[in-house]
Formats: structure tokens, C-alpha cells, sequence
């Protein structure tokens, strides 16, 4: 499959002493991506296991120019969401479109947050490629910097109907295996040079406890959905919330 600017490599060797899963849970868990390919035909595209070694892709989307942002007084959003979804890693933007194929509404809260410009394109492809190059090239609004990432890096399916949706379907795909993946992912955000004196935003409850659990910071929240879940919301929040600088906060790795 081609490449996307925000799309990264992800390679796990489930036998190894981090992780040291036995022949068992490995065929398990063989089985139950069986099932998401099932559900979701370009899985296949993005994710293999074989020999005991997981591969796949997924998604970060984080602006080039963080010093020259920081510098020229712009506020550093880190957005986290769960996890990404097998067809946003595939066309290479999060939210690509709804179930129906139009607009994801998420890019509308985006908008009225003043974190993304609403982009209007013909097709969902072009407004993605668009959408993408805004947020890698910092011109995504004038007010923010704005990164988009997730806590989990392992893509599942988008359909609520699949027992592997979202966060929660990782966490019991992984469940063996989760408190040293929480390790691993915590320590891939705060590597990220953007995460140092941005706001950090989590989406997904479990997430960020299991964030908090491993580096000691705690971000803060705006639900994705339901309750509180507006876009003027999560302006509110971004007014009120302290950005996070990591050389102040104790790691416990």
C-alpha cells in the first residue's frame, strides 16, 4: 500500500522477554485479527503476524515546525485519541469520513475548537491530503499548533458492531500483554519533541489512566463523544488548561 506522511511502522516480536507470550495466546490472538479482517477487508494491507512477530502500520500527525511554532507564541495542542481505525490508517487521515461516506463530524468540533479550518473538497480523499498537509505544515489555525495522535498505535475497526472496536477492542486483544504496551506507547508520546509545553488532551478514559499509571502526568480530558463532547467544549477546556513540560515531571520507567 502507499505510504502516508502521518502513517508509521510498528514491529513487535510477541515472543521476546518484554512481552513473552506462549504459542497459545499467540494462536489466539491469530485468530482474533482473522476476525477483524473479516470485518475489515484493507486490514490485511496494514497488519500481519507471522513467526510470532506483529507488523503493522499506523497514524501520527504532528506539525514539522514545532520550534519556529513555539517561538512565534502559538499554543501546542496534543490531541490523543484511542486508537486509530484499520481505514484511517489506510487512507491515511484520522476520521476519514462517516460510515455513510460523509464529513465525520469530528472536523467540525476540530473547527469550532479553532484547533482545524474546515476544509471543503468534492471528494473525502482531496479533503483529507489537504487536511493533512495543514496540520503538518502548522497552518491548521492561527491560534494553535495542533498534533493528532493516539495512545494506542494498533488500528481496529471503525463499526461499533465489531468486539474489536476502539480502545477497548486493544485492550482485549492485548490484554496479556497490556501493561507493558501501555509502557511502550507512553513512552512513544512523550519522545515526540511536540509533547514537551503542549496541552495534552486525552479522549478515552482508560487511556489516559494507563498514561498517567506509567509517566506520572496527568492530561487532561475531553470526551469524544456524548456529554460534553461539543467542539465549543473542548474550547473551553483548551482556555483553561496548563501545558505540560516534561524535564518537571518525574517518568516512572
Amino acid at each position: 500500500m502507499k505510504f502516508n506522511p502521518g502513517n508509521y511502522s510498528v514491529e513487535l516480536d510477541l515472543q521476546s522477554s518484554r512481552f513473552g507470550l506462549h504459542r497459545d495466546q499467540i494462536a489466539l490472538l491469530t485468530d482474533r485479527l482473522a476476525e477483524i479482517r473479516a470485518d475489515s477487508p484493507w486490514f490485511s494491507d496494514i497488519c500481519s503476524l507471522r513467526d510470532g512477530v506483529l507488523r503493522y502500520e499506523s497514524q501520527t500527525l504532528l506539525p514539522y515546525r514545532t520550534s519556529s511554532s513555539k517561538a512565534a507564541g502559538k499554543m501546542s495542542v496534543l490531541l490523543v485519541l484511542g486508537n486509530p481505525s484499520a481505514l484511517g490508517v489506510k487512507q491515511g487521515m484520522f476520521f476519514y469520513s462517516r460510515a455513510d461516506g460523509d464529513r465525520h463530524d469530528f472536523w467540525t468540533k476540530m473547527d469550532t475548537a479553532g484547533l482545524v479550518r474546515m476544509v471543503d473538497q468534492t471528494t473525502r480523499a482531496r479533503e483529507a491530503q489537504l487536511r493533512g498537509e495543514m496540520i503538518l505544515q502548522d497552518a491548521a489555525s492561527s491560534r494553535f499548533s495542533f498534533g493528532l495522535t493516539t495512545f494506542y498505535s494498533f488500528p481496529t475497526p471503525g463499526s461499533s458492531n465489531s468486539p474489536y472496536c476502539g480502545a477497548g477492542g486493544v485492550e482485549r486483544l492485548f490484554e496479556p500483554m497490556l501493561k507493558h504496551l501501555c509502557r511502550l506507547e507512553s513512552q512513544r508520546l512523550i519522545a515526540y519533541p511536540f509533547t514537551d509545553r503542549a496541552i495534552i488532551v486525552f479522549t478515552q478514559k482508560s487511556s489516559l489512566k494507563n498514561f498517567y499509571r506509567a509517566t506520572g502526568i496527568k492530561p487532561s480530558y475531553w470526551p469524544i463523544r456524548g456529554e460534553d463532547s461539543s467542539g465549543a467544549e473542548l474550547g473551553r477546556l483548551l482556555d483553561q488548561a496548563s501545558t505540560i513540560e516534561l524535564t518537571k515531571n518525574a517518568l516512572l520507567f
